[in-house]
């Protein structure tokens, strides 16, 4: 690896299932401290952080935190700057889909996507970045790389995120911000079909090490390492 991560604090949001349970699994065998946070799914988040205190991980933190809620990303930050005073590494992994047509969804529906997917996302790095010491790194979807159909409202959010992280790079040259784009996961959000998120997490962990180069702003299309 290009820099050594033992000992870096890495938070990861909706760290207890999917591509998020993986992504702690791979930090903590690189010797990174944990905040992984959870909706949910608290149980599953718990398991993870003992597993991932037996992989090598010196410490890890679980907490709530619900996108939708502005309080919720403040009592987030607060726990995590309280018991870490700081963090090196912010994965915004965390997300939600409706795979009905966009005319079968609702605005409720329209209206989670977006403030879970996208204006969620804004408003932790807003409340966090003076905190974060190094990299944001924000999972996409390969659907705003390549044709896609996905259902559009999910699309757009994804658009918008990879826009949110090309402006924040230009806005704040001294951070490093990446956006990790997965081709279909085998997660639930998946009914469990495509891509290992092993994969996901071991690309997540080489970018944030430099062993992949991308600069920031860039992008990493998972297509591109499906068989490397």
């Amino acid at each position: 690896m290009g820099v050594d991560l033992t000992d870096k604090v890495v938070l990861i949001t909706g760290g207890g299932v999917g591509i998020g349970r993986e992504l702690a699994l791979a930090f903590a065998r690189a010797g990174c401290r944990l905040a992984l946070t959870y909706y949910e799914h608290r149980a599953d988040a718990e398991e993870v952080a003992q597993l991932c205190r037996t992989l090598g991980a010196p410490d890890v933190l679980t907490s709530p935190l619900q996108l939708t809620d502005d309080d919720s990303v403040r009592a987030l930050v607060e726990a995590v700057v309280g018991y870490y005073d700081g963090v090196d590494i912010l994965v915004h992994n965390a997300g939600t889909i409706d795979w009905r047509r966009f005319l079968d969804q609702d605005f409720w529906s329209i209206d989670n996507q977006l403030a879970v997917n996208l204006v969620g996302v804004m408003k932790l790095t807003w409340a966090l970045l003076p905190m974060v010491r190094d990299t944001v790194i924000a999972i996409g979807s390969t659907a705003t790389l390549h044709d896609s159909h996905t259902p559009p409202t999910y699309v757009a959010t994804k658009w918008g995120l990879r826009g949110f992280i090309k402006g924040m790079a230009l806005e704040r040259p001294g951070k490093r911000f990446v956006c990790v784009h997965p081709t279909v996961t085998a997660t639930r959000m998946n009914e469990m079909a495509g891509m290992p998120p092993e994969r996901v997490a071991e690309i997540v962990v080489r970018v944030a090490a430099l062993d992949i180069e991308v600069p920031s702003g860039g992008d990493v299309d998972m297509r591109d390492y499906l068989q490397s």
